[in-house]
């Protein structure tokens, strides 16, 4: 049985919030038509080779954080991540619906993976969800910027069921996190995750090739995808380092010593505890 709920009083909404009828019915449809899809074909380089890919924008509207107010989008890319979650600090043209920077030579700017056990439900293992907040903090203290969040790259995009597994595996071995995605990853590959989709959405965006990215990560190889496409790196990347815990500090030195993470340690071993690796 379908729920009934009373029609919508314009005039009273109007009154409500001091607008006219008309203004009312205006901005409800400059809503409407930020539902509607709005697809456009990107090319973009990665490794050497160029691809056009269909980028979509399916939705738009403000979320209301701890950080401020961002504006989501909502995109589909016909790669292999298939959905984008997109944040961004900015003005929004409710015409285009594209960000407006106050600074357009520049752009602070956060590739996310999905973790759906630590973003969603807390696994203290994990620092993604520690990483998320600090770079939405760090966009509010800018005061603009950017988070693409890529939810299907869980698992350095081999996927929540090979997570899963690498968690058993440190639960019950004692491996830490590069130990255990070795032991289970098909001829030692541990990190598939591509970032062609990165571009893709700024050039939906209309982000100019003159727009410094600075790249808001501990990982430099993500860098490069930016290069390649024409956009300049700043030098210094906006570092995101969650503070190590009793189940995080191996995994992060583990991150630092074999993937080439920058977490402000030169590369000792201050992160591993005195008792060994968990």
């Amino acid at each position: 049985m379908s729920a009934q709920v009373p029609p919508v009083n314009i005039d009273e909404i109007a009154a409500r919030n001091n607008m006219t009828q008309e203004k009312v019915e205006e901005f409800l449809a400059t809503v409407k038509n930020g539902m509607l899809p709005e697809a456009k074909i990107i090319p973009v380089v990665e490794n050497g080779e160029r691809r056009y890919f269909t980028v979509e924008r399916r939705g738009v509207g403000p979320i209301i954080t701890a950080y401020g107010t961002f504006w989501m989008f909502d995109f589909t890319i016909d790669d292999q991540w298939q959905k984008y979650a997109v944040i961004v600090k900015a003005q929004l043209d409710s015409k285009t619906f594209t960000p407006i920077f106050d600074d357009p030579t520049r752009l602070v700017l956060r590739t996310d993976s999905g973790c759906e056990t630590g973003q969603m439900f807390g696994d203290l293992t994990c620092e993604c969800g520690d990483q998320l907040r600090l770079a939405m903090e760090a966009i509010s203290q800018v005061g603009e910027g950017m988070i693409i969040n890529i939810p299907h790259q869980d698992g350095r995009g081999m996927g929540l069921p090979f997570k899963l597994g690498t968690l058993w595996l440190q639960e019950a071995l004692g491996v830490h996190t590069i130990e255990s995605a070795s032991m289970l990853a098909p001829g030692g590959v541990i990190d598939v995750r591509t970032y062609s989709g990165v571009v893709a959405v700024l050039r939906f965006f209309g982000v100019p090739e003159t727009c410094e990215i600075n790249l808001a990560t501990n990982n430099p190889k993500k860098a490069s995808i930016f290069g390649e496409n024409g956009y300049p790196l700043n030098d210094e990347f906006t570092p995101i380092i969650a503070e190590p815990t009793e189940f995080t500090r191996a995994h992060l030195a583990a991150k630092e010593e074999f993937l080439g993470h920058k977490l402000g340690n030169g590369g000792d071993h201050d992160l591993i505890p005195e008792e060994g690796v968990k």
